[in-house]
């Protein structure tokens, strides 16, 4: 008896030590079965179609699921739209719906609704935006009026139990706002100052907006905190310097722009462009400057022709990926704050990329096969880093866990393992993916594939599933928080937090059901 416990024990010791350990490296193609736990079509889906009033309404054929995880993985913010229209009068329009739910996709309460049926008036909500610590999200319900034209845009800031902490009037047709990448503190755009809410130490402050501001645009904070940079009616890069608590001017010209990526990862550089001749005297031309913190003025690195552009900033802050057009072709460069370029990959089809957390650069080229029945848009998707190129063909999405890729092809979700190059295929019992989204929780437990969500640790104890089909038979209840806000809650029952990468998980799992098929032999 004694010896059979010592051996069950010194077996889950060592189920521990392999749960944390990398797979072996065998370049090896392995399935992995999953369970569907919630079908949102079921719950949410349900909800927004009660939600239209068919009395007058139509509804159409679209219904499309966005999944916002929050940073940790415990909740879900799920944006939702329907097409709905006058009936026999077919147009753009419909209902919106914004909810929230645990990651398993119970607990669910709707936040908010909108509709927008009509040209000459109607309500949005656009998508939500978590704080970097995930205790507050935000969104904007406007207000549009005839021909679309937005009369008034509020902000509403709200706890992840619920609780509205600000409702702001933002400056209208300038929906603006932008999280601290630290912290908890969110910049406002709000008429003739930019406001910013310091959610933690529960105060606000802000910076009025000279009379000559007409417009303001890309509002965005250094990684941090400290400052914030926006672009001025088009000539001018201002910075608001938040700890001093004043706008500084950095550079003006006729036309200026910014690109997504305008802050170094160390927050000491920004990049932007102006813009020089036109099109129609084909000389056209994007100038792009990056300012650094230790020196006077802006430096001129490179001129970009139409079609070429800033993609990213590397973690080293020394270096930039660009993607540059030329002479029907595409190419992505790697480019030195000094000027110096190094190609790493071209294309006679348009191409994209991005610098990824482990090293690699992942870029994209369309299939030309796409265009050919059924189609169905694909992409080939290239890794690369300075010893490796690896490609995957017919890719219909893809995003990075860690040092694993997953991605949608031939209608099975795969994880590759850039380390082992080991694959695993997911075989999932849901419809054809091949035109749908995922999005995988950052605790790399759930995968929402459109409307379902994935457990890729097995059966949740409180989900009746049918082992004939796999598919969830337990509908959740939606609750509503409308005009009641301050008083109802969600559930924030949290998973473990900070779980290993996919191999790890896989693993894990799989000696688990070695170990119980033992027992059972026994």
């Amino acid at each position: 008896m004694y010896k059979r416990q010592i051996t069950l024990i010194l077996m889950f010791i060592a189920l521990i030590c392999i749960y944390f350990q990398p797979v072996s490296a065998s370049g090896s193609l392995k399935q992995m079965n999953v369970t569907v736990v919630s079908d949102l079509n079921q719950t949410v889906g349900k909800d927004i179609i009660s939600l239209v009033d068919t009395n007058r309404l139509d509804i159409g054929k679209n219904t499309v699921f966005e999944i916002l995880w929050s940073p940790d993985g415990s909740h879900m913010l799920i944006d939702v739209f329907i097409d709905a229209y006058p009936k026999g009068k077919p147009q753009l329009g419909g209902v919106y719906a914004l909810y929230v739910a645990n990651a398993d996709g119970s607990g669910i309460t709707r936040i908010a609704r909108a509709e927008a049926t009509s040209s000459s008036s109607g309500r949005t909500i656009t998508t939500p935006v978590w704080s970097r610590t995930g205790d507050y999200f935000a969104y904007v319900e406007l207000l549009k009026g005839s021909m679309h034209k937005i009369k008034s845009a509020h902000l509403y800031i709200m706890s992840n139990n619920l609780k509205l902490i600000q409702k702001v009037e933002l400056e209208n047709e300038l929906s603006i706002f932008a999280w601290s990448p630290n912290g908890d503190k969110i910049a406002a755009l709000v008429p003739e100052k930019i406001i910013i809410y310091d959610l933690d130490e529960k105060i606000d402050f802000s910076f009025s907006i000279p009379v000559d501001y007409t417009k303001i645009e890309d509002l965005a904070w250094s990684p941090d905190g400290k400052k914030i940079v926006f672009v001025k009616d088009h000539h001018d890069v201002i910075t608001l310097d938040v700890e001093k608590r004043e706008l500084n001017q950095i550079f003006s010209a006729e036309r200026i722009g910014s690109y997504d990526a305008q802050w170094s990862p160390d927050s000491k550089k920004l990049i932007f462009y102006e813009i020089k001749g036109s099109d129609e005297r084909g000389d056209l031309s994007y100038d792009a400057y990056v300012m650094d913190e230790y020196v006077e003025k802006p430096i001129k690195i490179i001129s970009f022709n139409l079609g070429s552009r800033v993609v990213q900033w590397y973690p080293d802050s020394e270096r930039l990926l660009v993607r540059i057009y030329s002479d029907d072709s595409y190419a992505l460069y790697s480019l030195s704050i000094t000027g110096e370029m190094k190609k790493l990959i071209e294309s006679d089809v348009n191409i994209d990329g991005m610098v990824t957390p482990n090293g690699y650069i992942s870029a994209t080229s369309p299939n030309p096969r796409s265009k050919i029945p059924p189609y169905i848009r694909t992409y080939d998707l290239f890794l690369l880093n300075e010893s490796d190129k690896l490609t995957i063909e017919n890719v219909t999405y893809y995003t990075w866990k860690d040092r694993d890729v997953l991605f949608v092809k031939d209608n099975k979700i795969s994880i590759f393992n850039t380390s082992t190059h080991d694959t695993w295929e997911i075989s999932l019992p849901v419809p054809s993916m091949n035109s749908v989204r995922i999005s995988l929780d950052p605790s790399g437990r759930f995968i929402a594939v459109e409307n379902n969500i994935i457990d890729l640790r097995g059966r949740s104890n409180h989900i009746h599933t049918d082992a004939e089909n796999n598919t969830n038979s337990t509908i959740f209840e939606v609750a509503t928080i409308e005009n009641k806000i301050d008083e109802t809650k969600v559930s924030t029952t949290k998973e473990p937090s900070e779980l290993p990468g996919f191999t790890a998980i896989i693993a894990f799992v799989g000696a688990l059901i070695a170990l119980g098929y033992m027992q059972i032999k026994k």
